[in-house]
């Protein structure tokens, strides 16, 4: 049985183990550029899985902004593994394994986002819409003389 909440979380295991690829990945290079590229790739899936085991113990907003944050640190270290794909001058496939992990914990984030904005299968809670009948509160008025964005009234 797991100690924290977070280790439980799908998502929070697959950052770990893409952490733990791309810091024990052998460069075989000695640019700097390729070293800080490896550096910035392991700082952000371990922020990564920071935010998700920060997220796993909030609830509402709190949450959500967590992984979507998370969701984007994923992203980032996914990018710097490109960039060290290109600097090492390597095929991508080299670190394909990498990029699958990445692309299986962000699946998993937002898989967790949208059963978040789903909310409880009953009752109510965050991310449940209003009983029919009842109607949402209408949205505040905006400034006078002000405009809608691009694309119209929200």
């Amino acid at each position: 049985m797991a100690e924290f909440e977070y280790q439980n979380v799908e998502a929070w295991q697959t950052a770990v183990r893409l952490t733990v690829a791309v810091g024990r990945l052998k460069i075989g290079s000695n640019l700097k550029a390729s070293a800080d590229a490896q550096a910035k790739a392991f700082e952000q899936a371990g922020l990564a899985c920071a935010l998700i085991a920060e997220g796993a113990g909030r609830e509402g907003g709190a949450q959500v902004g967590l992984y979507r944050d998370a969701r984007g640190a994923l992203a980032q270290s996914r990018s710097w593994l490109h960039v060290l794909a290109s600097v090492t001058n390597e095929q991508e496939a080299v670190f394909a394994n990498e990029f699958d992990l990445a692309e299986q914990a962000s699946r998993q984030l937002t898989a967790m986002l949208r059963a978040i904005d789903r909310g409880p299968a009953m009752g109510g809670g965050p991310g449940t819409r209003p009983p029919a009948g009842r109607q949402a509160p209408p949205p505040p008025p905006r400034p006078a003389g002000s405009r809608p964005g691009p694309g119209g009234p929200r």
